[in-house]
């Protein structure tokens, strides 16, 4: 997924050079303080893009992709923290089911890294099959790169929640 960004922000940024785009996740992060349920975080998906994009007077599709680009970042960094969280709780979940791990029942820390793994692939595949949508249209590229903010902010939030889950 790190290759998809990388060429999404590889794009935005010949474009951006001349505009000052002061991305702050205060925004996203603030929202999710407060929130409450799974629906009220998933409500704060795109909210630091969003304020990114306000603050660029005329912004353009680049500026839009860079601040998309910015909080996916973001939610990255979350994202690697919660499948720590994860990984750790799985391995304990492992430990607790010993017996029938012993007698041929499957590892969670094996599943959860064939499930990232795959998530991983399939997120890729999906935000380049809709910007490949859009192909020769100049919103491409915002398209691509929220694309990659959800699906990236969607897992974070899921691996959070079931590493916390008891």
């Amino acid at each position: 997924m790190r290759s998809l960004l990388a060429l999404l922000i590889a794009l935005a940024l010949p474009g951006a050079a001349g505009a000052q785009i002061l991305f702050s996740p205060e925004p996203v992060a603030a929202c999710l303080e407060t929130a409450r349920t799974a629906g009220d975080r998933a409500a704060c998906i795109g909210r630091a893009a969003e304020a990114c994009r306000a603050a660029i007077r005329g912004a353009t599709e680049v500026d839009a992709a860079t601040c998309l680009n910015g909080e996916t970042e973001w939610w990255l960094l979350r994202l690697e923290e919660a499948h720590a969280r994860m990984k750790t709780r799985a391995a304990l979940l492992d430990v607790e089911h010993a017996r029938s791990i012993s007698q041929g029942a499957p590892k969670l820390t094996d599943d959860l890294a064939l499930f990232q793994a795959a998530w991983r692939d399939w997120s890729e595949r999906r935000c380049f099959f809709e910007a490949m949508l859009l192909r020769g249209r100049p919103d491409r590229m915002v398209k691509a790169s929220d694309c990659m903010l959800r699906v990236t902010a969607e897992q974070a939030l899921l691996l959070d929640e079931a590493a916390e889950r008891r």
